[in-house]
């Protein structure tokens, strides 16, 4: 299905570029009508919006714009025969249309300066790569009050240990964080140790990691500790430790020796005597490659040690650093990871280029990223305002619920929140233009999420989020329902695509699927044009299975002048002759 509406949108998309389809509004008298069809009038300024949208209406010569409303006028006639035969009222007609109503309305349900000021901002953060260490103090997104505090509390307890001297940042973050990766662990299923990063996340650029933390890595000066920063995880303490041009990718070869001490900084004594030995061979003038074949013990000998291309924040903070002080083609001292020791050669390190392309893939996921929420936000605080939006009903109800939500709430299937007795004596939570959302209404809303876990600290806060979550939902669906009624442009919109379809689904009809199945009309049509078939070089007539396809195609175009001469029949185009000339003196 999803290839079908594309199909259709391009379809309709090919008429609104060759603008045979109405948008916007020309200046022109409502009443100078220039074109009937049926019971159908065009004024002249739907044809001339539809001109302008594509041509220069100044250069515009008397046989422009007749050849133009002639091809107007089918346009608008094959419509009408497919909303006579009703080819826009089936389902899937409109859950096409339907889809595509929800795809275009995102635009106008987002802050669009905000978002503007999204992608500028994700534009020049993406121009650097950051690496910083964390330590995180779990608290739920849904905890507040003592509990919230006191991890406050800690982490800054933490900070201030951190700055005075008392411990490191590392330190502290495999003493204190709550991250597991800050530790070494013991994976339970493989029995595999894996070594604890000591908070150290390596190099990450815009997108890599959810916003909050991103916002405060990137306002943070290197060197310092960033205040503690709320996340849907908890509290984080921020250490930026470096800030570089941003790099998309990087290609190196190497020679691997594995050495478990690497991990410390450190060699046995059989790693240090290989690795002078590859250092000898480098400097002797031995070629990279053949060094690579004698002495690496990675799975990429055979092509001389070159690995796949990688993101700097898909290796460790240290390895990415060592690399990207080289030049290309320079090869590097040993680098210790925690596997082993690389003798690295740098074949490239691309650099992050922002051109339109990465521009539009930033709108994308600005809109599935939680920064989205900030546009949003915005929006909806505009519509309170339009729609002189109150809530001041919303903290009596707040209140009535909590008191009647024993701490088994979320357990208790017989207990629902909108059966409480007295719930439909509160008055409105909220109102908006001449809509309410009343207790009752939202509590059925809530009680959906009756079996999750929640602690009783935590029934508040999930509250206000689920009653910030419905009211903004409410807001939307009420605003998108007005949006054709609202903005003209976007009723175009959802019209230009709906007149395409039609168009579609009636050229299929009339033109295209009849022509693939008249295979006697097709047979005839090929005999008495016979002389177009004659093949020039041999004077012969092409057979019709030669050309089958050539022929399919004239007498598709056969069929579309015959079937517009029975609509022009039918619905009897008129043409206003004296609006059509007042339109070549404008």
């Amino acid at each position: 299905m999803a290839k079908k509406i594309e199909m259709k949108k391009n379809i309709a998309l090919s008429f609104i570029l060759a603008g045979l389809v109405f948008t916007g509004v020309y200046a022109q008298k409502p009443h100078d009508i220039l074109v009937t069809i049926g019971n159908d009038s065009i004024s002249a300024a739907e044809f001339l919006n539809t001109y302008s949208k594509n041509n220069n209406l100044n250069k515009a010569t008397e046989k422009d714009l007749r050849d133009y409303l002639d091809l107007f006028i089918n346009f608008k006639m094959k419509v009408k025969e497919g909303e006579l035969l009703q080819l826009d009222t089936s389902k899937q007609f409109k859950m096409e249309l339907q889809s595509y109503k929800k795809q275009s309305s995102q635009q106008y349900l987002v802050d669009k300066e905000v978002t503007d000021e999204l992608i500028n901002e994700a534009a020049a953060r993406a121009k650097y790569d950051i690496r910083a260490s964390h330590i995180l103090i779990n608290c739920s997104e849904k905890t507040e009050g003592k509990d919230t505090v006191e991890a406050y509390n800690k982490a800054l307890s933490i900070r201030n240990d951190i700055l005075s001297g008392k411990i490191t940042f590392a330190d502290a973050a495999v003493q204190y964080s709550e991250d597991p990766s800050a530790r070494d662990m013991v994976n339970p299923q493989t029995n595999r140790l894996h070594y604890g990063n000591k908070g150290d996340l390596g190099y990450f650029t815009v997108f890599d990691l959810i916003y909050p933390f991103e916002n405060a890595a990137y306002n943070t000066p290197i060197g310092q500790v960033s205040m503690p920063v709320r996340t849907k995880f908890g509290y984080h303490l921020i250490y930026v430790v470096d800030r570089i041009d941003a790099v998309s990718e990087i290609t190196i070869a190497q020679i691997y020796v594995a050495d478990t001490l690497a991990r410390t900084g450190q060699q046995t004594a059989e790693t240090a005597a290989k690795l002078k030995k590859i250092q000898a061979a480098l400097a002797s003038g031995t070629s990279f490659e053949d060094v690579v074949k004698q002495y690496s013990e990675d799975k990429t000998v055979d092509e001389g040690g070159l690995q796949e291309p990688f993101a700097p924040n898909r290796r460790q903070g240290d390895f990415v650093k060592a690399i990207l002080s080289l030049k290309a083609e320079q090869i590097s001292e040993p680098i210790a990871s925690q596997n082993g020791w690389h003798i690295v050669k740098l074949v490239k390190a691309a650099p992050v280029e922002v051109n339109d392309d990465v521009l539009y893939t930033f709108r994308n996921r600005i809109s599935r990223d939680d920064r989205s929420h900030k546009s949003t936000d915005s929006f909806i605080a505009k519509l309170k305002k339009e729609y002189n939006y109150d809530e001041s009903g919303r903290a009596k109800a707040m209140k009535f619920f909590l008191k009647n939500m024993p701490d088994e709430f979320f357990q208790m299937k017989e207990l629902l929140l909108h059966q409480v007795k007295g719930i439909d004596n509160l008055k409105p939570m909220a109102t908006f233009a001449d809509q309410t959302i009343s207790a009752k209404e939202f509590a059925q809303y809530f009680d959906r999420f009756k079996g999750m876990r929640l602690q009783p600290n935590e029934f508040a806060g999930f509250l206000d989020e689920r009653f910030e979550a419905y009211m903004k939902e409410k807001m939307t669906r009420y605003e998108k329902n007005r949006l054709e009624e609202k903005y003209p442009e976007f009723k175009a919109l959802v019209k230009e695509f709906h007149d395409g379809m039609v168009l579609y689904e009636v050229n299929t009809q009339k033109v295209w699927a009849e022509a693939m199945k008249d295979t006697v009309g097709l047979q005839k049509y090929y005999e008495e044009h016979s002389t177009k078939y004659v093949d020039p070089k041999t004077l012969e007539l092409n057979k019709l299975d030669d050309i089958r396809a050539i022929v399919i195609t004239d007498y598709q175009e056969y069929l579309d002048q015959k079937w517009i001469a029975e609509l022009k029949k039918k619905y009897n185009p008129t043409v206003d002759e004296k609006v059509f000339q007042s339109l070549l003196k404008k």
